[in-house]
C-alpha cells in the first residue's frame, strides 16, 4: 500500500515562466496546423461560419480568426486561456477535436506574440483576455491581461456585428513574418503568399466538413471560400472502394480506395487529386478523428515505402477521439502511429490494397475487353531478369515487327543489330524521373500525338483477317488484334476493324 506522505513534505517548484514561455512555442506547427487547431475549437463551439483575415498593415501584420460559434463565459475564457486547462486523460465530448488544453495556447504561441481572444454568448456581454509573451518574459510571471491595447481592440469590432461567436486575434507575428527577407523579395508578398498555402491545407484538413450537403461549416479566407478537396475522387465512377473492416468494438473503421487510372480522370482530377504533396507522396493511409483529417497519406511506419505504381492506393482510417493516446495523437494533431495490436492488419489491408492499385496503374487505354485472349508474345518489349538486373528486350515474335521485317526483306543480321542498338539505348532513368514529375507524361497520350500511319493500319487489317480465315468470329479476332502491341495503344485500331466489318457485312 502506498504510503502518504504530508504536505509539509513538499514544496511549490513551479516552471520559470519566461523559460517555459519558449518551450511552448517550440511545438513544430507550422501557419497551417496552428490555424487549423483554432478552427477546431470554432468547430466544437457549433460554428456554422468561421473568416479567417489577415492584413500586412504596412509591417506591423495581424491575423484574425472569427467564428458564430455559441462563444463563452467569461469564467470559461479565462479556463480556455489557462495553460493545460483539462487533462488529456479526462473524458471529453464525443465530438471534441481537442485533447491536451493547449491548442489555442500553442497553437497561437507558436505563430506570434500577442495572443487576444474575445467571446460573448447570446444575451450576454462580451469578455476579453490576452496574452503578452514579452510581459510575461520581462515580468517572470503568467499574468493574463484584460484589456488589450487600443489597436488590437480595434480588431476586435467584427464580434459586435455577431449575436454569439469568438474572435481570436494574433498581432506581433515574429514567427510569420520572415525580417531576413533581403530587397529582392518583398516581405509583404512572402506574407500574403503564406495564406495560399493555408487554404489547401484547410480543405484538406476539413474536406469532410466542407463537402457536406448541406454544408457543416463554412470557411472563407480574405474573399474566398474554402472548398472540399477529395482525396479519394469519391465522384469519379472509376474509383473503386474495397472491403470496408471495423475492429476495436467499431471504434476504428478502415475503408481502403484505388484511385481512377490516369485515362480515367479529368484535367482537374489529374491536377487536383495529388493533394499538397503530390500523387506520389499522398499514397497510403489517412487517419480522421471526429471527421477531421491528422494524417494525409503516408504508411504509418509499417515498413512500406511509397512507390510509382502504387500511388493509387488511399485508405481511410476512422477513430474515436478517446483513442488519442492508443494511436499517439501529438498536440499538433499531425501525427498518429497505430497501436501494435493493429499493426498487422493494417499491413494486411495497405498491401491488399496496393497490389489492386498496382493493377490499375498498370492498365493501358486499349485494354482488352474481358474475356480476351491473353496477349502471349504481343509485346514489342519483353522484360527479362538476369542476376538482379533488369533489361527490356525487343521482341522480334510480335506479329506487326514480322511484318514490318518481311516488307522490307532486309539481310541477315540487319534487324538483330537494329534491336541490339534500341535495347541498349533505353533512357530507364529518364523515364522514371519523368514519370514522377510529370504523372504518367509517356502514356495516353493525345489521339493526335500519336496517331497510327496507314501502313500500320493496314497491318491492323491483314492480321485481323488472318484471325478471320482461322475461324475466328469478329469479336474474337478484334479482342486478339488489338491486344498485340502498338494496336492496344489507340482506340482508331478497334474503331477501324468494326468498320471494316461492319463494311464487308
Amino acid at each position: 500500500m502506498k504510503e502518504w506522505l504530508m504536505s509539509e513534505d513538499f514544496e511549490d517548484c513551479p516552471p520559470r515562466a519566461e523559460a517555459m514561455i519558449h518551450s511552448l512555442r517550440a511545438f513544430g506547427y507550422d501557419l497551417g496546423m496552428a490555424i487549423a487547431d483554432l478552427i477546431d475549437n470554432s468547430i466544437f463551439a457549433g460554428a456554422s461560419n468561421i473568416w479567417l483575415s489577415y492584413d500586412w498593415n504596412h509591417g506591423d501584420p495581424w491575423v484574425a480568426l472569427l467564428d458564430d460559434g455559441r462563444g463563452m463565459s467569461e469564467a470559461r475564457l479565462v479556463e480556455a486561456m489557462r495553460l493545460g486547462t483539462q487533462s488529456p486523460l479526462e473524458e471529453r465530448d464525443k465530438t471534441d477535436l481537442g485533447r491536451f488544453g493547449l491548442g489555442l495556447k500553442t497553437a497561437s504561441f507558436s505563430q506570434c506574440k500577442l495572443l487576444t481572444v474575445r467571446t460573448r454568448q447570446a444575451g450576454g456581454a462580451p469578455s476579453t483576455r490576452y496574452w503578452d509573451l514579452d510581459h510575461v518574459e520581462r515580468t517572470k510571471m503568467w499574468q493574463l491581461g484584460r484589456n488589450p491595447p487600443a489597436n488590437i481592440r480595434e480588431l476586435l469590432r467584427p464580434l459586435d456585428d455577431l449575436e454569439h461567436g469568438t474572435i481570436v486575434v494574433w498581432k506581433a507575428l515574429d514567427r510569420i513574418v520572415d525580417h531576413s527577407i533581403t530587397d529582392r523579395h518583398d516581405p509583404r508578398d512572402a506574407f500574403l503568399g503564406r495564406f495560399l498555402a493555408v487554404k489547401t491545407y484547410l480543405e484538406m484538413v476539413f474536406h469532410r466538413y466542407l463537402e457536406k450537403r448541406p454544408k457543416r461549416i463554412k470557411i472563407k479566407i480574405g474573399i474566398s471560400e474554402c472548398s472540399a478537396w477529395d482525396p479519394f475522387l469519391l465522384r469519379n465512377n472509376f474509383t473503386r472502394e474495397l472491403s470496408s473492416e471495423r475492429h476495436e468494438d467499431n471504434r476504428v473503421k478502415v475503408v481502403p480506395y484505388v484511385l481512377p487510372h490516369v485515362s480515367n480522370r479529368s484535367v482537374q482530377e489529374n491536377e487536383q487529386g495529388g493533394g499538397i504533396k503530390g500523387w506520389n507522396a499522398q499514397q497510403g493511409f489517412y487517419v480522421y478523428r471526429n471527421d477531421r483529417m491528422i494524417v494525409s497519406g503516408g504508411y504509418l511506419d509499417l515498413d512500406l515505402k511509397p512507390e510509382e505504381h502504387y500511388k493509387l492506393a488511399r485508405i481511410s482510417i476512422d477513430i474515436t477521439n478517446d483513442m488519442d493516446h492508443e494511436w499517439s495523437i501529438d498536440v499538433r494533431k499531425a501525427v498518429a502511429s497505430p497501436p501494435d495490436r493493429l499493426r498487422n492488419e493494417l499491413l494486411r489491408i495497405a498491401r491488399a490494397t496496393r497490389q489492386k492499385a498496382s493493377e490499375i496503374y498498370r492498365a493501358r487505354t486499349g485494354a482488352r475487353r474481358r474475356g480476351a485472349t491473353a496477349r502471349a508474345t504481343n509485346d514489342v518489349w519483353l522484360k527479362r531478369e538476369a542476376d538482379g538486373k533488369i533489361t527490356y528486350r525487343v521482341n522480334s515474335s510480335n506479329p506487326v515487327l514480322v511484318k514490318l521485317l518481311e516488307e522490307i526483306d532486309a539481310p541477315r543480321g540487319w534487324a538483330k543489330k537494329l534491336f541490339h542498338v534500341l535495347e541498349s539505348t533505353v533512357p530507364h532513368r529518364l523515364i522514371i524521373m519523368d514519370g514522377i514529375e510529370n504523372e504518367d507524361c509517356h502514356v495516353d497520350l493525345p489521339e493526335t500525338l500519336h496517331a497510327p500511319p496507314p501502313g500500320l493500319m493496314d497491318y491492323c487489317r491483314e492480321i485481323y483477317l488472318d484471325k478471320l480465315r482461322e475461324g475466328r468470329s469478329h469479336e474474337e479476332a478484334v479482342d486478339i488484334v488489338c491486344s498485340i502491341e502498338p494496336f492496344d495503344v489507340h482506340p482508331s485500331y478497334r474503331a477501324t476493324l468494326d468498320s471494316f466489318a461492319e463494311g464487308r457485312n
